[in-house]
């Protein structure tokens, strides 16, 4: 153990290392330029303009939106004011979307994907903190690793939204839980809740982390039901909490009308779905296993994970009980909901990761009569570097996506080359993020607006039905050209909708299939990229195809 303890140091710092890599590469994907004038990922310019709504000078602090809480988006918007007062950023007094300013607009967003990177490192390192305070050194190094290339968490990292940064004070609450295990301290009990209000701050579901400290208070107090419940320190956490959350959050107070409307409307969305998107997709806790965690995970760690789990459920030790009552309780709330994002899974990675961590170590790791510590399956050793070789290879890959050419962008090329000026071109929904950007306001959110500047178009005639899947007005207008979005087509394939399904036969009768460009074919490492990604994996390059009228069959 000495040798092993002195290598931790080392070893810690190269996983970080490789975490870093694995965040940075690829953190300039789809960011606005001349050619599109807002990001590739449709949430990121969301909490961006929430963010320039913030001025701290002023004390301004109110971000108008509140589908999400509020920290994140003042760490996005310490991080502008931090990057103009260096210099980095020059934020123009107005006309902000200018074709002039797009460089600065896109380092704006690219301050608070920074902000997201560097909590994201954190959260690997508080991976071996907790590890290392549940269940010793080498679950903690173990976890730590299977965190820094989790794919899920590679590829958010990236990204402008809340997700990666709630997951970072989730683990921090799950620390300081531990450590209430140990010794019932005050600072414990605060900090735990404190970490908690942050973590519901940033992502309004990931404060259910408050059932792991209140667990561990009720395995560390050793006195009497009512006791325990009356506890001062309980009690406190759970003020402290919610202090947290104000402080974070604190539209509460400065604009309550906001807050309680975004709020409502988040608690009904999610009961009621997003669309066509989660439709007919079942049970969600079983869509979550099989396609959130599956492919956010990867197969291996996912396999691990399980078994580590259920492992933890026999033992059923303190920290067992901690840990998997947050999964339970979380993985509950987000299961119940009708809108299943594979990104809602991110704050379980780091007990997913230590779990299948901890089953390893006790496979791989036996003790002899004396005590010491010794190998004792090479079967075992074998398994876990495989599992670890082929996620590395999924969040490299994940990252080679972001730093190619996007499919929009060489599906625009191909369309700027081939498609003479003045062409009839018609999508069947209105233009947005997942459209090759024929139009630099694409990304507008406001689906009327976007329709709007398609139709102002003076380059190409921009056809685009006030009805999404419109087979008539494909036969009316005959446009020369059809272009298509795989996030258009796969729920609606899915579903067997009637509406797709007409547009697609006028396509076959009078089509031809011109070009597609997918993920695939732009060097995808790993197998299972295909169209089975989830949905919010798959803003990385989605798949195009370019339909032309007649043409040889």
């Amino acid at each position: 153990m000495p040798v092993f303890r002195r290598f931790t140091v080392p070893v810690i710092i190269a996983i970080l290392l490789l975490a870093a890599a694995l965040r940075i590469w690829g953190i300039g994907w789809g960011l606005p330029n001349a050619r599109h004038y807002f990001s590739y990922h449709p949430d990121e310019t969301v909490v961006l303009g929430a963010a320039t709504r913030i001025d701290f000078l002023s004390g301004q602090l109110d971000p108008g939106f509140y589908n999400y809480g509020s920290l994140y988006i003042y760490l996005t918007a310490f991080a502008i004011l931090l990057g103009s007062g260096w210099g980095l950023i020059n934020i123009p007094s107005k006309d902000l979307l200018s074709p002039e300013h797009i460089a600065e607009f896109a380092k704006m967003y690219l301050a608070g994907r920074w902000v997201a990177v560097l909590l994201g490192i954190a959260t690997v390192y508080l991976t071996y903190r907790l590890g290392s305070r549940a269940y010793g050194r080498r679950v903690g190094l173990l976890g730590a690793l299977a965190m820094a290339v989790m794919p899920i968490h590679v590829m958010h990292s990236k990204f402008l939204a809340v997700d990666v940064p709630a997951t970072f004070f989730v683990t921090l609450s799950l620390i300081f839980a531990m450590r209430i295990l140990d010794g019932q301290r005050w600072k414990d009990y605060l900090l735990a809740g404190l970490f908690a209000g942050l973590a519901a701050a940033t992502k309004y579901n990931a404060g259910l982390v408050i059932v792991g400290p209140i667990v561990a208070h009720f395995l560390a107090d050793k006195s009497k039901p009512a006791g325990r419940i009356l506890s001062g320190k309980l009690v406190s956490m759970l003020g402290i909490t919610v202090g947290g959350f104000l402080v974070g959050t604190p539209g509460v107070f400065l604009n309550w009308d906001k807050f309680s409307h975004d709020f409502a409307y988040e608690v009904i969305h999610v009961r009621t779905g997003h669309g066509m998107v989660f439709a007919g997709t079942g049970s969600g806790y079983l869509f979550h296993y099989i396609s959130s965690l599956w492919y956010g995970m990867g197969i291996p760690f996912l396999a691990w994970a399980t078994a580590g789990f259920i492992y933890a459920v026999v033992k059923r030790r303190s920290a067992d009980l901690v840990l998997f009552s947050f999964v339970l309780v979380y993985y509950g709330v987000i299961g119940a909901a009708q809108v299943r994002f594979a990104r809602y899974i991110i704050p379980l990675t780091p007990v997913l990761a230590l779990f299948g961590a901890r089953f390893l170590v006790d496979a791989l790791v036996s003790k002899d009569k004396t005590g010491n510590q010794r190998w004792r399956n090479a079967g075992w050793l074998s398994a876990a570097v495989g599992a670890f070789v082929l996620t590395l290879f999924f969040s490299i890959s994940i990252d080679a996506l972001c730093v190619h050419e996007d499919t929009r962008d060489i599906a625009a090329d191909w369309i700027h080359s081939n498609v003479p000026y003045g062409s009839s071109i018609m999508f069947p929904t209105v233009p947005w993020f997942y459209t090759p950007p024929i139009s630099p306001w694409f990304g507008l959110l406001d689906s009327h607006q976007r329709l709007e500047k398609a139709r102002e178009m003076q380059s190409y005639r921009l056809v685009v039905g006030d009805t999404e899947w419109n087979a008539d007005l494909l036969k009316k207008e005959k446009p020369e050209y059809v272009i298509v979005s795989e996030f258009e087509t796969r729920d609606r394939a899915r579903l067997k909708d009637p509406q797709y399904y007409a547009f697609e036969n006028v396509l076959d009768r009078d089509y031809t299939e011109t070009h597609t460009f997918n993920r695939d074919q732009i060097g995808s490492l790993y197998p299972s990229f295909g169209s089975n990604l989830p949905h919010d994996m798959s803003y990385i390059s989605p798949s195009i195809t370019i339909y032309k009228r007649g043409g040889v069959r």
